[in-house]
């Protein structure tokens, strides 16, 4: 589960003017002007996601509720030690205070709010990939592939014979990081084994590291790929639906991600 200064995405120490600027500047996607266009599942996703991001905010922007919460973020509280008298040499947690800024039951409203919006975001994203995936290529194949949750694998007479065929494969993940990336090519690696294509992954996530760190993690494993196997990491940002497509994709591939962000 995310702490608060993960929803927000400051450091720990981040002083409140740096919250503030963090919360405007996030909850600013998700205002209902720029979700309208989305659909019901995405507006409701929205609604969610603001609520959590309100919930950290007004915990850390006030003194009291920051200090109370950093310290359940410990799992204890420090007991003060008179002088001398010996320290306990194991010393029983204090429970944390009963009151709204540490509810054991809200942080189970608020784990299960945020599982049913990743269930919920998978869904509706890979719904409308997949509508894409068949519009667009019009597949003669849709292998099922572990670990990917969509394949297609194109007709051959759709680019030419000058032309291979793309495979494209999809995966939804939470978070999207340079972690990520280094898992899913080592996945592509495998089933590129069994079908010998130009593979195109499209990792969805709502989730998404910096693009340095993203393009970095890609460029390291392109220096140790098989020259034999084209394997092409498309990260997708499924909140605003943009994708970071090389220049030497495959046109159709890029027709694609340019579909996808306008559908």
């Amino acid at each position: 589960m995310k702490t608060y200064y993960q929803l927000l995405q400051v450091a720990p120490d981040a002083p409140a003017a740096q919250i503030k600027q963090a919360f405007r500047q996030i909850i600013a996607r998700y205002h209902p002007d720029k979700v309208q266009h989305l659909g019901a599942e995405f507006q409701e996703l929205a609604q969610v996601r603001s609520a959590e991001l309100t919930t950290a905010y007004k915990t850390l922007i006030d003194p009291d509720r920051r200090a109370e919460y950093d310290r359940s973020l410990l799992g204890q509280r420090a007991e003060p030690v008179a002088p001398g008298r010996p320290k306990a040499s194991a010393p029983a947690p204090e429970p944390a205070p009963a009151g709204p800024y540490r509810d054991e039951a809200s942080d189970t409203v608020f784990e299960s709010l945020r599982s049913g919006r990743d269930a919920l975001l998978k869904r509706a994203a890979l719904s409308r990939l997949s509508h894409l995936f068949g519009q667009a290529f019009s597949a003669s194949e849709c292998p099922a592939v572990a670990d990917f949750d969509l394949s297609c694998l194109s007709k051959p007479h759709l680019f030419g014979r000058s032309q291979s065929r793309p495979w494209l494969l999809a995966k939804f993940v939470s978070r999207l990081d340079g972690a990520v990336v280094h898992e899913v090519w080592a996945q592509a690696v495998r089933a590129n084994a069994v079908h010998k294509a130009d593979v195109f992954v499209f990792v969805l996530a709502g989730d998404v590291a910096p693009q340095q760190e993203l393009a970095a993690a890609i460029a390291a494993n392109r220096q140790l790929a098989d020259p034999g196997r084209r394997i092409t990491i498309v990260p997708v940002d499924v909140r605003d639906w943009r994708a970071w497509i090389p220049k030497n994709a495959h046109p159709a591939v890029k027709s694609l991600a340019a579909r996808l962000k306008e559908t």
